[in-house]
């Protein structure tokens, strides 16, 4: 699933309103996009600005026109507004949900944690709305995306078998959700490029991948209860994990939520 949203979101042209060159006004952010897509923020002496912006699709060599797009701009006094990021987008309506502010270990300022939503594509298998957190830091004079945390999070529905039992939610869906994942060992260890021992809670499954999970290639793989592990890598709720079997050390992906988790 994860891989199919990237294809998807990656046939996507964005077609900025004013882009990079536009000049901020009194009003800052007003005349960046065609309209506010949030509050704007103050981080650390740099204006975040959160707009939409005019999208086109390209489809059969042609364009055309598509909901806007939301994307983050930073603004510093007297000079252009920067474009800092922009958002995931399939061709449909799309919102910023949340921003707040948290410290992160590591970090000598707190970060900007920015939680935004779209509508699932009727071609995908998400029966919800699809999410996703972005990390921004201050950066000298600019803003920019912290590839390596936001990466952790990515972005992800909620999926359900052919008996409509759920398969997957998407765990970061609101400030006490993130805010729990930063505290966790498993996400101070993953950023920093480390490995995390877990003991596996309940019967799981296990997916194929590499560098991240194939949702579509479930195997008849699972561990049990009281199964130790090794976490080298997690986005989305999922976790990469190694584990000794009797003849060879297996790793896939397991969602995290059926590992306990302890320091290394």
């Amino acid at each position: 699933m994860l891989m199919g949203m990237r294809r998807m979101i990656g046939l996507i042209v964005f077609g900025c309103l004013l882009g990079s060159t536009a000049i901020a006004g009194n009003e800052e952010c007003s005349g960046i996009g065609p309209r506010e897509a949030y509050n704007s923020l103050d981080v650390h002496g740099l204006k975040a600005c959160f707009v939409y912006t005019k999208v086109s699709v390209k489809n059969e060599r042609t364009y055309s026109r598509a909901p806007d797009g939301v994307s983050l701009y930073s603004v510093i006094s007297s000079e252009n507004p920067k474009l800092v990021y922009e958002f995931p987008y399939a061709g449909t309506e799309g919102a910023i949900t949340d921003a707040f502010f948290l410290p992160v270990a590591g970090a000598a300022e707190e970060m900007l944690f920015v939680i935004h939503r779209m509508e699932a594509p009727r071609s995908w298998d998400s029966v919800s709305d699809i999410y996703n957190v972005s990390v921004i830091r201050r950066e000298g004079d600019a803003l920019v995306l912290d590839q390596k945390r936001t990466r952790f999070f990515d972005l992800g529905g909620h999926t359900v078998d052919g008996q409509g039992r759920s398969t997957y939610v998407y765990p970061y869906k609101d400030q006490k959700s993130v805010e729990a994942a930063v505290g966790s060992p498993l996400f101070q260890t993953i950023v920093t490029d480390k490995k995390i021992k877990g003991s596996i809670l309940e019967k799981t499954f296990l997916y194929d991948g590499g560098s991240e999970p194939l949702l579509q290639n479930s195997s008849k793989t699972y561990l049990i209860k009281g199964d130790s592990v090794l976490v080298e890598d997690s986005m989305a709720g999922w976790c990469k994990v190694s584990y000794q079997a009797k003849v060879k050390i297996i790793t896939k992906w397991a969602q995290c939520k059926s590992i306990n988790f302890s320091a290394s």
